[in-house]
């Protein structure tokens, strides 16, 4: 049951490809969905930026990363893809709440089709860890 849940779960990050904006995107926005996570990122860098400088900072906020992903549990496969689009999808995000930019029409209502559909997956994949 296990290994069906993983193989799950790997088929849909593998599904997430890097040049798939809407669910790179969604997927982010499904791990930074609450709002005391989305500043505690803000306050942490600009915290860090001004006590280290930008380029401490920027090494211990990749380090930070490496450990609390390897922490979570992801494949290793996914960091190259996480390190290219990460940035652009912070952008992407700053610039779609506050000025409600979207790439193209439909974009936003798009991702959140999508977004939903990974915390359905997710809450379902919790469940049957539950249950076993």
């Amino acid at each position: 049951m296990a290994a069906a849940a993983a193989a799950k779960t790997t088929t849909r990050r593998r599904r997430r490809g890097v040049l798939d904006l809407e669910a790179q995107f969604a997927f982010f926005r499904s791990q930074h969905r609450h709002p005391v996570n989305a500043a505690a990122h803000a306050l942490l860098a600009r915290a860090l930026a001004a006590r280290l400088g930008f380029a401490l900072a920027w090494k211990a906020a990749l380090a930070t990363q490496l450990f609390c992903w390897t922490w979570q549990g992801p494949a290793v496969g996914d960091l190259p893809e996480v390190f290219l689009m990460e940035p652009f999808l912070i952008l992407l995000q700053i610039l779609n709440k506050q000025f409600g930019y979207e790439p193209y029409p439909g974009f936003s209502k798009n991702v959140d089709k999508k977004m939903e559909a990974i915390l359905r997956e997710n809450r379902e994949e919790l469940k049957q860890r539950k249950a076993t």
